[in-house]
């Protein structure tokens, strides 16, 4: 973009930001398809940090014009969208591209982080301990799987082997923003509504675990199976049959249905049994 006049650079973050809420728009009520995330990763990748930041701030303040003013989700999307372009916009435009070692390097540190929270112990309910344990072990066996994946393919040669490479760099750099988008809410909406310490540590924690079983169902036939069983995986595919008017009389549905109701029974079950504090936890 260098050369360019300021009515040019206006343009082309103009456009950007109106393609991304009519993107936002059009598809909102689709679960996991983040065009979002791929058109400013593309356009921050290319055009750098700078225009990446004019767009980011632009976007996350005039989508509130279309879904409303939330205070939480307006510093959400202000925080999480800038260092997004930030990020991507340094990584594009070098020669040697950097996208392809810091995508190992955060698999490494990841994987470190799940091996000492598993070994160490988070302070979470009793209701969570065993369960976040197992949970930890489990992400570190997939994070260590991709990082011996990544190194091997990374050990393959030619220009267009590394092209390859920096595109899936990229790609998991982005999925792996995804969730700290995710995560990055659990933070913020319990300071915003004023939780208590216990209640927003239970937030966070539940927001992390009901998060994993949908985001690797789709890996293969029988991670998709076993996540059925999870009520995030159900209530995924109930929005999802809503959303394209299917009928939820169908196999599929009254499943999903069948286990959302195990969940919720097991769960008020559960609550009675070990919730032994009087009053109200506000």
């Amino acid at each position: 973009m260098k050369g360019k006049g300021a009515a040019h650079a206006i343009a082309t973050c103009a456009v950007m930001t109106a393609l991304l809420i009519a993107v936002q728009y059009a598809l909102g009520f689709v679960p996991g398809v983040e065009l979002v995330t791929v058109f400013l990763l593309a356009f921050c990748y290319v055009f750098g940090a700078k225009y990446g930041v004019i767009v980011a701030t632009a976007f996350s303040l005039l989508r509130c014009f279309v879904w409303g003013f939330y205070p939480n989700i307006i510093v959400l999307y202000l925080i999480y969208f800038n260092a997004f372009a930030l990020l991507f916009g340094l990584l594009g435009g070098r020669e040697r591209p950097v996208a392809v070692w810091v995508c190992p390097v955060l698999l490494a540190l990841l994987a470190a982080g799940c091996v000492a929270g598993a070994l160490i112990g988070i302070p979470v309910s009793v209701l969570y301990r065993a369960r976040l344990s197992a949970m930890l072990w489990a992400l570190f066996g997939v994070l260590a799987g991709l990082l011996a994946l990544y190194i091997a393919l990374w050990a393959v040669g030619g220009r267009r082997a590394g092209q390859g490479r920096e595109a899936a760099s990229l790609a998991a750099l982005a999925a792996l923003c995804t969730v700290c988008f995710t995560l990055l809410d659990d933070v913020l909406t319990p300071l915003f509504y004023g939780y208590t310490r216990d209640a927003a540590l239970g937030y966070f924690y539940t927001g992390l675990l009901a998060m994993l079983p949908p985001l690797f169902a789709g890996f293969n036939d029988t991670i998709g199976k076993i996540a059925v069983i999870f009520p995030t995986t159900s209530y995924q595919t109930l929005f999802t049959s809503a959303s394209s008017d299917s009928s939820l009389t169908s196999g599929r549905n009254l499943a999903a249905l069948a286990v959302c109701a195990v969940w919720i029974i097991g769960g008020a079950v559960l609550f009675n049994l070990f919730y032994r504090k009087k009053g109200v936890d506000c």
